[in-house]
């Protein structure tokens, strides 16, 4: 069994399209996406509607919640600036959506749980499992980062996305695993990426089946989704496009 783990497509249907080639290239069985549909990207409608046509499971982002809710989360906005340019980019983005498309965001589900074989059970959530915000890292401390990323719940594997930098980490048994970004890489590799969990049938005498969780990174063409800017209106084209070519935050 083969599952594929998206998140954080940010409007970009051009990266969105090389990696469903790519998880179809590998015969996966389920895609599961993990948030952040839209925004920064200029396709955000066509993103969801590609995304609803997979009729799978699909967790809420921040920005889901922001665009959907058309509502700033308190404490996202750190500056009066930063609150400027999302409530003008939250502006661009619901204008090219319908009324429809806005509410499936905003009632998107926070988080799910399932155990595709017995004995593998694996949680995803988009940021971690208290709320759409705050960061988990790479860099964080062991014990910080189980007690987070597992609390409440028996899964052996938490998936999740929002930071943008693609990682496993294997913890006290456990493994944690961000899939990065499909749309908005910022760990200057501008390839798209997700995360392949390979599972195997529970053998004799094994409680836990034996599975391999993997990052692929799926190059696109960069200069289609550029282009796409092109008489997009979109407020910060400019750094968006800046930031699709290196791969970075903008």
């Amino acid at each position: 069994m083969k599952l594929a783990f998206i998140s954080d497509i940010h409007g970009n249907y051009h990266a969105l399209e090389a990696v469903l080639m790519d998880i179809a290239a590998v015969r996966a069985d389920k895609i599961y996406v993990l948030g952040d549909l839209v925004f920064k990207g200029p396709k955000p409608a066509e993103c969801i509607r590609k995304i609803r046509q997979l009729n799978t499971v699909v967790i809420q982002g921040n920005i889901d919640e922001l665009v959907g809710c058309n509502a700033i989360q308190p404490g996202f906005a750190k500056t009066e600036e930063q609150r400027a340019a999302l409530l003008e980019e939250m502006e661009w983005t619901r204008s090219r959506l319908t009324s429809d498309e806005l509410e499936y965001l905003a009632t998107l589900p926070f988080s799910h749980e399932e155990e595709p074989v017995e004995g593998l059970r694996f949680r995803m959530v988009h940021a971690n499992p208290r709320n759409l915000l705050e960061q988990v890292l790479p860099t964080d401390e062991e014990e910080q980062v189980l007690a987070r990323m597992f609390e409440g719940t028996e899964a052996g594997i938490a998936l999740y996305g929002h930071i943008h930098m693609p990682y496993i980490r294997h913890i006290g048994g456990k493994v944690v695993a961000n899939t990065g970004s499909v749309g908005l890489p910022f760990d200057g590799n501008p390839a798209a990426s997700y995360a392949l969990l390979e599972v195997d049938e529970p053998y004799a005498g094994s409680a836990v089946p034996a599975f391999s969780l993997g990052i692929r990174r799926v190059p696109y063409d960069v200069e289609a989704a550029v282009g796409a800017f092109e008489d997009s209106g979109h407020p910060f084209a400019e750094a968006m496009i800046s930031a699709l070519r290196a791969g970075k935050r903008p």
